[in-house]
C-alpha cells in the first residue's frame, strides 16, 4: 500500500514500547475500517463486502508491521481483527451490513487493547509477589508492563528501589527514571554501561525487563539486554521477563529483530570511512532467563516453547515479511 501520514507517524515512532504502537495501530484500523465502508455505503450496491475489509486490513498490518518488524503485539492484532472480519456472519452473497463490520473491528480492536491493560494488571500482582522488601530492581529501557507492575507494587505499599539504564540511543530509560521519581518511587538513572558495575555490588539485586517479543529463539528486547542477562547469570543475580501473551510470537528468525536505524542517532558528525552500527533491539537465549512471568503466571524456557506452540500467526501477516520463519525443531 501507498505510505501515508498517518502509517509515517506509527513507522516513525522510535520511542514507544511495542503496547503502545500496538494501541496507534488498533485506533488507525478502526478508523480506516470506518472510512472504507462509509464509501462503500455511498456506492450503489450499498454494503460493505468482508473480503475488501480483510484486504485492507492486511494492507495495513503487513505495511505496520514491516515498520516495526519486532513487534509481535502488531501479529497479534492484525491477527485479531482479520478473524473477526472472516468469521462474521455474512448474508447470502457474501456480504454484511455497512454497520456490522466496523462494529465487529470496533470491539475486536477494544477487546484486544483491553486484554493488554487486563495482562498488565495480572502481571504487576503476580510480580509484585516475588518482590522482597528492600529489593533493587534494575531495568533497561521502559517497557509498559514493567512501568505498570512497578506501579502496582507501590500502590501495594512494596518497599523497593528502581534503578533505569539511560537506554540509548533515544533515552526512554531516562523518561521512565524521571516518571517513576514523580510517583513517588526511589529511582535511579545511569549510562547504559555503568549499570554492570551497580548490579554486581548491589544486594538483593534483581534485573526485570519488558519484551517486544517472545519467540522460540528468544526474548526480543531493547539492545543491552543480552549484555545484563549474561551478567546477571555470572552472578546469580535473578532476571525476570514481564510479557502478557500478546508478546507472543511462534514464528520468528533469529535475526528478525536486526535492522540498521540512523547512525546520526549515535554519533551526529561520521567522518568518512567510520560504520556506525545501531540496532534497536537484541536477543536473549529463553535458558538465560530465569522467569517469564505472564498474565497466566511464571514460565520457564520449556514452558515457553509449550505456550508457543499453542500460537498462530495470520498466514496472510507472514507474507513478504522475512523476520518470519519456522520456529526451532526441539
Amino acid at each position: 500500500m501507498e505510505r501515508d501520514a498517518a502509517v509515517d507517524s506509527i513507522r516513525d515512532d522510535n520511542t514507544s514500547g511495542s503496547q503502545t504502537i500496538a494501541r496507534h495501530a488498533a485506533a488507525l484500523a478502526v478508523e480506516r475500517v470506518d472510512e472504507a465502508c462509509r464509501q462503500q455505503a455511498a456506492a450503489p450496491r450499498g454494503t460493505a463486502d468482508h473480503g475488501e475489509v480483510a484486504t485492507l486490513l492486511l494492507e495495513l498490518g503487513n505495511a505496520l508491521i514491516d515498520a516495526h518488524p519486532a513487534m509481535a503485539p502488531l501479529y497479534n492484532l492484525f491477527g485479531a481483527l482479520l478473524e473477526c472480519v472472516q468469521d462474521g456472519d455474512t448474508g447470502s452473497a457474501g456480504t454484511a451490513s455497512r454497520d456490522d463490520i466496523p462494529g465487529r473491528v470496533r470491539r475486536a480492536a477494544a477487546a484486544f487493547v483491553e486484554r493488554m491493560d487486563e495482562h498488565n494488571r495480572a502481571i504487576g500482582r503476580r510480580f509484585g509477589a516475588i518482590v522482597d522488601p528492600g529489593t533493587a530492581i534494575f531495568t533497561h529501557s521502559a517497557a509498559s508492563t514493567v512501568r505498570a507492575a512497578l506501579l502496582s507494587c507501590r500502590d501495594a505499599g512494596r518497599r523497593f528501589s528502581v534503578h533505569c539504564t539511560e537506554s540509548r540511543p533515544v533515552g526512554e530509560g531516562s523518561a521512565l527514571a524521571r516518571e517513576l521519581a514523580r510517583h513517588g518511587i526511589a529511582a535511579t538513572l545511569s549510562t547504559d554501561s555503568l549499570a554492570f558495575a551497580l548490579v554486581r555490588r548491589s544486594e538483593r539485586a534483581m534485573l526485570v525487563v519488558g519484551a517486544d517479543a517472545v519467540t522460540p529463539h528468544g526474548v526480543v528486547n531493547k539492545a543491552g539486554t543480552l549484555g545484563l542477562a549474561t551478567a546477571a547469570g555470572s552472578w546469580g543475580v535473578p532476571f525476570y521477563v514481564l510479557a502478557g501473551s500478546e508478546k507472543f510470537l511462534p514464528s520468528a528468525s533469529p535475526d528478525g529483530h536486526l535492522r540498521e536505524r540512523p547512525p546520526e542517532e549515535v554519533l551526529a558528525e561520521i567522518p568518512e570511512g567510520l560504520r556506525v552500527v545501531n540496532y534497536y533491539f537484541d536477543l536473549t537465549p529463553l535458558d538465560y532467563v530465569t522467569a517469564i512471568i505472564t498474565e497466566e503466571g511464571r514460565l520457564t524456557a520449556e514452558g515457553v516453547i509449550r505456550r508457543l506452540a499453542k500460537c498462530r500467526v495470520h498466514p496472510g501477516l507472514t507474507e513478504g515479511n522475512s523476520n518470519l520463519a519456522p520456529p526451532p525443531s526441539c
